[in-house]
Protein backbone atom coordinates (compact mmCIF):
# COMPACT_ATOMS: atom_id res chain seq x y z
CA UNK A 1 0.00 0.00 0.00
CA UNK A 2 2.73 2.38 0.92
CA UNK A 3 4.33 1.81 -2.37
CA UNK A 4 1.37 2.18 -4.39
CA UNK A 5 0.72 5.57 -2.30
CA UNK A 6 4.20 6.91 -3.26
CA UNK A 7 3.49 6.14 -7.07
CA UNK A 8 0.16 7.92 -6.74
CA UNK A 9 1.19 11.12 -5.15
CA UNK A 10 4.29 10.95 -7.87
CA UNK A 11 1.86 11.04 -10.56
CA UNK A 12 -0.26 13.53 -8.91
CA UNK A 13 2.80 16.11 -8.62
CA UNK A 14 3.87 15.17 -12.23
CA UNK A 15 0.24 15.63 -13.67
CA UNK A 16 0.49 18.98 -11.55
CA UNK A 17 3.63 20.51 -13.12
CA UNK A 18 2.58 19.74 -16.41
CA UNK A 19 -0.61 22.13 -16.24
CA UNK A 20 1.01 24.83 -14.30
CA UNK A 21 4.03 24.38 -17.10
CA UNK A 22 1.35 24.79 -19.91
CA UNK A 23 -0.78 27.59 -17.83
CA UNK A 24 2.48 29.55 -17.74
CA UNK A 25 3.03 28.70 -21.72
CA UNK A 26 -0.49 30.30 -22.19
CA UNK A 27 -0.21 33.35 -20.22
CA UNK A 28 3.41 34.55 -21.72
CA UNK A 29 1.69 33.71 -25.59
CA UNK A 30 -0.98 36.10 -24.19
CA UNK A 31 1.42 38.44 -23.03
CA UNK A 32 1.70 41.67 -25.08
CA UNK A 33 4.97 41.75 -24.41
CA UNK A 34 5.60 38.13 -26.10
CA UNK A 35 2.87 39.14 -29.33
CA UNK A 36 4.89 42.58 -30.08
CA UNK A 37 8.34 40.99 -29.17
CA UNK A 38 7.91 37.55 -31.47
CA UNK A 39 6.99 40.21 -34.34
CA UNK A 40 8.87 40.01 -37.50
CA UNK A 41 10.51 43.47 -37.40
CA UNK A 42 11.38 43.04 -34.10
CA UNK A 43 13.14 39.72 -34.91
CA UNK A 44 15.17 41.61 -37.64
CA UNK A 45 16.38 43.68 -34.69
CA UNK A 46 17.31 41.34 -32.44
CA UNK A 47 19.28 39.10 -35.06
CA UNK A 48 21.06 42.47 -36.35
CA UNK A 49 24.38 43.29 -34.71
CA UNK A 50 23.79 44.17 -31.20
CA UNK A 51 25.98 47.66 -31.10
CA UNK A 52 24.47 50.86 -32.48
CA UNK A 53 26.76 52.52 -35.08
CA UNK A 54 26.22 56.17 -33.77
CA UNK A 55 29.64 58.07 -34.31
CA UNK A 56 31.94 54.80 -34.37
CA UNK A 57 31.58 54.49 -38.36
CA UNK A 58 30.14 50.63 -38.05
CA UNK A 59 26.90 49.89 -40.11
CA UNK A 60 23.98 50.21 -38.56
CA UNK A 61 22.10 47.73 -36.62
CA UNK A 62 19.44 48.88 -38.75
CA UNK A 63 20.11 48.76 -41.96
CA UNK A 64 18.48 45.52 -42.96
CA UNK A 65 15.23 46.50 -41.14
CA UNK A 66 12.54 46.30 -43.88
CA UNK A 67 9.31 48.49 -42.65
CA UNK A 68 6.22 49.21 -43.72
CA UNK A 69 4.48 51.91 -42.44
CA UNK A 70 1.58 54.25 -42.37
CA UNK A 71 1.28 57.67 -40.59
CA UNK A 72 -1.70 58.72 -38.13
CA UNK A 73 -3.59 55.46 -38.53
CA UNK A 74 -5.45 56.42 -35.29
CA UNK A 75 -8.55 54.46 -34.67
CA UNK A 76 -9.19 50.28 -34.70
CA UNK A 77 -10.86 50.05 -38.33
CA UNK A 78 -8.17 52.16 -39.63
CA UNK A 79 -5.80 49.82 -38.33
CA UNK A 80 -7.56 46.35 -39.46
CA UNK A 81 -6.98 48.41 -42.75
CA UNK A 82 -3.77 49.48 -43.18
CA UNK A 83 -2.72 45.54 -41.82
CA UNK A 84 -4.99 44.33 -45.03
CA UNK A 85 -2.75 46.66 -46.80
CA UNK A 86 0.68 45.01 -45.98
CA UNK A 87 1.42 48.11 -43.05
CA UNK A 88 3.32 46.79 -40.12
CA UNK A 89 4.31 50.30 -38.45
CA UNK A 90 1.93 52.84 -37.29
CA UNK A 91 3.55 56.64 -37.16
CA UNK A 92 1.67 58.56 -34.33
CA UNK A 93 2.12 62.37 -33.41
CA UNK A 94 0.48 62.03 -30.25
CA UNK A 95 0.39 59.96 -27.26
CA UNK A 96 1.66 56.43 -27.87
CA UNK A 97 -1.25 54.04 -27.41
CA UNK A 98 -0.80 52.37 -24.58
CA UNK A 99 -1.33 48.25 -24.97
CA UNK A 100 -4.74 48.11 -22.26
CA UNK A 101 -6.17 50.83 -24.90
CA UNK A 102 -8.47 49.69 -27.70
CA UNK A 103 -6.08 51.40 -29.96
CA UNK A 104 -3.26 49.40 -28.51
CA UNK A 105 -5.68 46.16 -29.01
CA UNK A 106 -6.68 46.60 -32.29
CA UNK A 107 -2.30 46.92 -32.81
CA UNK A 108 -1.52 43.65 -31.31
CA UNK A 109 -4.44 41.58 -32.99
CA UNK A 110 -2.85 42.49 -35.83
CA UNK A 111 0.98 42.44 -34.93
CA UNK A 112 1.59 45.96 -35.40
CA UNK A 113 3.66 47.99 -33.67
CA UNK A 114 4.20 52.16 -33.39
CA UNK A 115 6.28 54.81 -34.09
CA UNK A 116 6.40 57.38 -31.17
CA UNK A 117 6.52 60.76 -32.50
CA UNK A 118 5.43 63.18 -29.28
CA UNK A 119 9.26 63.97 -29.46
CA UNK A 120 8.98 65.14 -32.39
CA UNK A 121 6.45 67.05 -31.39
CA UNK A 122 7.75 69.03 -28.14
CA UNK A 123 10.10 70.33 -30.52
CA UNK A 124 7.91 71.55 -33.00
CA UNK A 125 6.53 73.41 -30.00
CA UNK A 126 10.08 74.59 -28.98
CA UNK A 127 10.71 75.86 -32.50
CA UNK A 128 7.18 77.53 -32.52
CA UNK A 129 8.03 79.87 -29.89
CA UNK A 130 11.76 80.19 -30.70
CA UNK A 131 10.48 81.39 -34.35
CA UNK A 132 8.14 83.96 -31.85
CA UNK A 133 10.72 85.29 -29.70
CA UNK A 134 14.31 84.58 -30.33
CA UNK A 135 14.36 83.79 -34.44
CA UNK A 136 11.07 85.25 -36.23
CA UNK A 137 10.48 85.14 -39.60
CA UNK A 138 12.36 87.22 -41.88
CA UNK A 139 10.33 90.04 -44.46
CA UNK A 140 7.92 88.24 -46.65
CA UNK A 141 8.15 84.50 -44.80
CA UNK A 142 5.50 82.87 -43.85
CA UNK A 143 5.43 82.31 -39.81
CA UNK A 144 6.21 78.47 -38.70
CA UNK A 145 3.32 78.79 -36.71
CA UNK A 146 -0.20 80.03 -36.05
CA UNK A 147 -0.03 80.47 -32.22
CA UNK A 148 2.44 79.83 -29.43
CA UNK A 149 -0.56 77.48 -28.37
CA UNK A 150 2.70 75.09 -26.02
CA UNK A 151 5.35 77.65 -25.33
CA UNK A 152 7.94 76.40 -24.61
CA UNK A 153 11.18 78.35 -23.75
CA UNK A 154 14.00 77.01 -23.07
CA UNK A 155 16.14 73.68 -23.86
CA UNK A 156 16.40 73.12 -20.68
CA UNK A 157 12.68 72.87 -20.48
CA UNK A 158 12.94 71.28 -23.95
CA UNK A 159 14.91 68.19 -22.38
CA UNK A 160 12.55 67.74 -19.11
CA UNK A 161 9.82 66.64 -21.21
CA UNK A 162 11.26 64.69 -23.13
CA UNK A 163 13.05 62.82 -20.15
CA UNK A 164 9.61 62.91 -18.83
CA UNK A 165 8.35 61.01 -21.87
CA UNK A 166 10.56 58.06 -21.83
CA UNK A 167 10.35 57.47 -18.21
CA UNK A 168 6.42 56.93 -19.30
CA UNK A 169 6.96 55.15 -22.01
CA UNK A 170 9.96 52.92 -21.82
CA UNK A 171 8.13 50.25 -20.65
CA UNK A 172 5.39 50.58 -23.57
CA UNK A 173 6.40 47.44 -25.71
CA UNK A 174 4.17 48.71 -28.66
CA UNK A 175 6.76 51.26 -29.44
CA UNK A 176 9.58 49.89 -31.66
CA UNK A 177 11.32 53.76 -31.98
CA UNK A 178 11.25 57.46 -31.88
CA UNK A 179 9.84 60.13 -34.81
CA UNK A 180 12.42 62.77 -33.47
CA UNK A 181 12.67 65.30 -36.11
CA UNK A 182 10.12 67.00 -38.59
CA UNK A 183 9.08 70.20 -40.57
CA UNK A 184 11.37 72.78 -39.95
CA UNK A 185 11.85 76.54 -41.08
CA UNK A 186 14.83 77.58 -43.52
CA UNK A 187 15.36 80.89 -41.72
CA UNK A 188 16.64 78.83 -38.64
CA UNK A 189 19.04 75.79 -40.15
CA UNK A 190 20.63 73.56 -37.87
CA UNK A 191 19.34 74.67 -34.79
CA UNK A 192 17.64 71.56 -33.82
CA UNK A 193 21.24 69.60 -34.41
CA UNK A 194 22.82 69.58 -30.51
CA UNK A 195 19.22 68.98 -29.59
CA UNK A 196 18.74 65.61 -31.44
CA UNK A 197 22.54 64.49 -30.29
CA UNK A 198 21.08 65.07 -26.83
CA UNK A 199 17.53 63.09 -27.09
CA UNK A 200 19.56 60.41 -28.66
CA UNK A 201 21.64 60.58 -25.26
CA UNK A 202 17.99 60.06 -23.33
CA UNK A 203 17.02 57.29 -25.52
CA UNK A 204 20.19 55.66 -24.89
CA UNK A 205 19.76 55.87 -21.30
CA UNK A 206 16.45 54.86 -21.03
CA UNK A 207 15.37 52.52 -24.38
CA UNK A 208 18.28 52.05 -26.02
CA UNK A 209 17.07 49.32 -28.49
CA UNK A 210 14.78 51.59 -29.85
CA UNK A 211 15.84 54.05 -33.00
CA UNK A 212 15.57 57.85 -33.32
CA UNK A 213 14.48 58.72 -36.83
CA UNK A 214 15.21 61.86 -38.29
CA UNK A 215 12.74 63.53 -40.49
CA UNK A 216 13.24 65.62 -43.87
CA UNK A 217 11.12 67.13 -46.09
CA UNK A 218 10.96 67.88 -49.87
CA UNK A 219 8.75 68.03 -52.84
CA UNK A 220 8.68 65.65 -56.08
CA UNK A 221 10.48 67.42 -58.87
CA UNK A 222 8.43 69.74 -61.48
CA UNK A 223 10.76 71.17 -64.49
CA UNK A 224 14.04 72.21 -63.21
CA UNK A 225 12.74 72.85 -59.73
CA UNK A 226 14.21 69.59 -57.38
CA UNK A 227 11.81 70.39 -54.49
CA UNK A 228 14.74 70.47 -51.95
CA UNK A 229 16.52 73.06 -50.27
CA UNK A 230 20.19 72.51 -48.89
CA UNK A 231 19.26 74.29 -45.70
CA UNK A 232 17.01 71.46 -44.35
CA UNK A 233 19.79 68.95 -44.37
CA UNK A 234 21.30 71.29 -41.61
CA UNK A 235 19.94 69.17 -38.73
CA UNK A 236 21.21 66.08 -39.59
CA UNK A 237 23.63 64.65 -37.11
CA UNK A 238 25.02 60.59 -37.19
CA UNK A 239 25.38 61.21 -33.77
CA UNK A 240 21.78 61.71 -33.51
CA UNK A 241 20.05 59.74 -36.15
CA UNK A 242 19.91 56.11 -36.62
CA UNK A 243 17.54 56.12 -39.42
CA UNK A 244 16.18 59.34 -41.81
CA UNK A 245 12.87 59.52 -43.26
CA UNK A 246 12.75 61.09 -46.22
CA UNK A 247 8.87 62.64 -46.78
CA UNK A 248 8.41 64.01 -50.54
CA UNK A 249 4.75 65.39 -50.55
CA UNK A 250 3.11 68.17 -53.14
CA UNK A 251 2.33 71.36 -51.70
CA UNK A 252 -1.07 73.31 -51.52
CA UNK A 253 -1.78 74.94 -54.70
CA UNK A 254 -5.17 76.55 -56.21
CA UNK A 255 -7.84 73.78 -57.23
CA UNK A 256 -7.33 74.39 -60.33
CA UNK A 257 -3.61 74.06 -61.05
CA UNK A 258 -3.68 70.70 -59.11
CA UNK A 259 -2.59 68.02 -60.89
CA UNK A 260 -0.59 65.15 -60.15
CA UNK A 261 0.80 64.50 -63.75
CA UNK A 262 3.06 68.45 -63.35
CA UNK A 263 5.81 65.86 -61.21
CA UNK A 264 8.26 63.52 -61.79
CA UNK A 265 7.04 60.77 -59.30
CA UNK A 266 10.43 58.73 -60.04
CA UNK A 267 11.76 61.93 -57.84
CA UNK A 268 15.18 61.42 -58.77
CA UNK A 269 16.73 65.05 -58.69
CA UNK A 270 15.07 65.58 -55.83
CA UNK A 271 16.85 62.26 -54.33
CA UNK A 272 20.02 63.31 -55.62
CA UNK A 273 19.87 66.87 -54.47
CA UNK A 274 18.93 65.16 -51.20
CA UNK A 275 21.41 62.43 -51.20
CA UNK A 276 24.12 65.43 -52.01
CA UNK A 277 23.20 67.86 -48.88
CA UNK A 278 22.90 64.69 -46.17
CA UNK A 279 26.52 63.75 -47.59
CA UNK A 280 28.10 67.09 -46.59
CA UNK A 281 26.90 66.80 -43.17
CA UNK A 282 28.41 63.37 -42.37
CA UNK A 283 25.33 61.13 -43.51
CA UNK A 284 26.30 57.51 -44.54
CA UNK A 285 24.12 54.90 -46.33
CA UNK A 286 25.29 52.03 -43.92
CA UNK A 287 25.54 54.05 -40.90
CA UNK A 288 21.95 55.66 -41.21
CA UNK A 289 19.00 54.37 -43.18
CA UNK A 290 16.76 55.65 -45.20
CA UNK A 291 12.86 55.77 -44.74
CA UNK A 292 10.89 56.30 -47.58
CA UNK A 293 7.95 58.23 -47.23
CA UNK A 294 5.58 58.28 -50.04
CA UNK A 295 2.34 60.75 -50.95
CA UNK A 296 -0.42 58.74 -50.05
CA UNK A 297 -3.39 61.87 -50.28
CA UNK A 298 -4.65 64.88 -52.00
CA UNK A 299 -7.61 67.10 -52.82
CA UNK A 300 -9.26 69.97 -51.46
CA UNK A 301 -7.77 70.92 -47.68
CA UNK A 302 -9.25 73.11 -45.01
CA UNK A 303 -8.01 76.17 -47.06
CA UNK A 304 -10.60 77.21 -49.05
CA UNK A 305 -9.58 77.18 -52.68
CA UNK A 306 -6.21 74.90 -52.36
CA UNK A 307 -6.18 71.54 -52.90
CA UNK A 308 -3.19 69.06 -52.81
CA UNK A 309 -2.55 66.92 -56.23
CA UNK A 310 -3.62 63.77 -55.79
CA UNK A 311 -1.37 60.85 -57.20
CA UNK A 312 -2.79 57.91 -59.07
CA UNK A 313 -1.81 54.54 -58.19
CA UNK A 314 0.89 54.74 -60.77
CA UNK A 315 2.10 57.37 -58.86
CA UNK A 316 2.34 55.94 -55.48
CA UNK A 317 4.32 52.85 -56.50
CA UNK A 318 6.38 54.78 -58.95
CA UNK A 319 7.24 57.01 -55.98
CA UNK A 320 7.60 53.87 -53.62
CA UNK A 321 9.77 51.58 -56.18
CA UNK A 322 12.35 54.79 -56.29
CA UNK A 323 12.57 55.10 -52.63
CA UNK A 324 13.64 51.07 -52.75
CA UNK A 325 15.67 51.55 -55.66
CA UNK A 326 17.73 54.74 -54.09
CA UNK A 327 18.68 52.09 -51.36
CA UNK A 328 15.63 52.85 -48.81
CA UNK A 329 15.07 49.80 -46.09
CA UNK A 330 11.81 51.33 -45.20
CA UNK A 331 8.64 52.37 -46.87
CA UNK A 332 6.02 54.60 -45.28
CA UNK A 333 2.61 56.38 -46.36
CA UNK A 334 1.32 59.44 -45.33
CA UNK A 335 -1.25 59.47 -44.41
CA UNK A 336 -4.50 58.99 -42.99
CA UNK A 337 -5.47 61.65 -40.74
CA UNK A 338 -3.71 65.01 -40.69
CA UNK A 339 -4.82 68.83 -39.01
CA UNK A 340 -5.33 70.37 -42.71
CA UNK A 341 -7.54 67.41 -44.47
CA UNK A 342 -10.93 68.38 -45.11
CA UNK A 343 -13.90 65.66 -45.28
CA UNK A 344 -13.11 65.67 -49.44
CA UNK A 345 -9.86 65.06 -48.66
CA UNK A 346 -8.58 61.79 -50.09
CA UNK A 347 -6.72 59.40 -48.31
CA UNK A 348 -5.90 55.84 -47.57
CA UNK A 349 -9.13 55.90 -45.76
CA UNK A 350 -11.46 56.38 -47.96
CA UNK A 351 -10.16 55.86 -51.68
CA UNK A 352 -9.50 52.66 -53.73
CA UNK A 353 -7.12 53.92 -55.65
CA UNK A 354 -4.80 55.26 -52.71
CA UNK A 355 -5.20 52.00 -51.40
CA UNK A 356 -3.88 50.13 -54.63
CA UNK A 357 -1.21 52.03 -54.84
CA UNK A 358 0.18 51.46 -51.17
CA UNK A 359 -0.48 47.46 -51.98
CA UNK A 360 1.54 47.29 -55.02
CA UNK A 361 4.17 49.93 -53.82
CA UNK A 362 4.59 47.61 -50.45
CA UNK A 363 5.13 44.77 -53.07
CA UNK A 364 7.29 46.55 -55.69
CA UNK A 365 9.82 46.97 -52.27
CA UNK A 366 9.50 43.90 -51.31
CA UNK A 367 10.51 42.36 -53.98
CA UNK A 368 13.35 45.25 -54.46
CA UNK A 369 14.66 43.83 -50.65
CA UNK A 370 14.51 40.17 -51.26
CA UNK A 371 16.53 39.99 -54.88
CA UNK A 372 18.83 42.85 -54.48
CA UNK A 373 21.64 43.36 -51.89
CA UNK A 374 21.31 46.51 -50.02
CA UNK A 375 24.10 49.04 -50.81
CA UNK A 376 24.90 52.45 -50.88
CA UNK A 377 21.92 54.54 -52.75
CA UNK A 378 22.33 54.46 -56.40
CA UNK A 379 22.69 57.79 -58.27
CA UNK A 380 20.18 57.63 -61.46
CA UNK A 381 20.32 60.27 -64.03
Amino acid sequence: MRQEHHWQRRAFLLLSASVMAILVGIGWLLHPWWLITHSPLVSQLTTSSPHFASSSGQDSRFKDLHLTGGFTVGTPAEVAEAAALGIQVVFEYGDPPSPESELGRALQAAHMQVIDGYISSYLQYYECHRTKTVKPPPPGAHPYCGRDSVPIASEEALLQLVRRHLEETQSNPLILGYWVLDDWVLWDPGSARELLIKFHELIQQYTPQRPAICGFGASPPTGFDTGWHDEVAANFTAEGCDLIGLYIFTVLQAREDASASRYDWSMRSTLNAMFTSLQKRGWNYAQTPVIGIAQAFGGPSTRAGLSWPLPSTADIVQQSQSFCQHGATGIAYYGWDANLYSSQTQTPANNHAIQEGIRQGIAACQHIWTTAEQGTPLTVD
